[in-house]
């Protein structure tokens, strides 16, 4: 996967760690807690009618949740973008 550079040429971080990222502005860590998140919401809210954020919320809160998928959540609680993502 090529690494992400911004309009300066610079690599750019990943948005949930120092990394270098590769899509979406997250590493391939990253990136991939992602994809899994944004994947699994759909049978989530099928089981639990449950909103995006109550959703990530409950990602951070799972103690048997990985590390990087908390660290994606977090970042996604933070951050606008949780905006940009679909309710149910």
């Amino acid at each position: 996967m090529p690494i992400k550079r911004g309009a300066e040429g610079k690599t750019l971080k990943c948005k949930a760690c120092d990394r270098e990222a590769a899509e979406k502005d997250f590493c391939l860590v990253h990136l991939k807690a992602y994809e899994n998140i944004l994947e699994k919401y759909d049978v989530w809210t099928k089981a639990l009618q449950i909103s995006w954020r109550e959703y990530l919320s409950q990602i951070e809160q799972n103690p048997l949740t990985g590390e990087w998928a908390i660290e994606v959540a977090s970042y996604l609680i933070n951050s606008e973008e949780t905006r940009n993502v679909k309710e149910s």
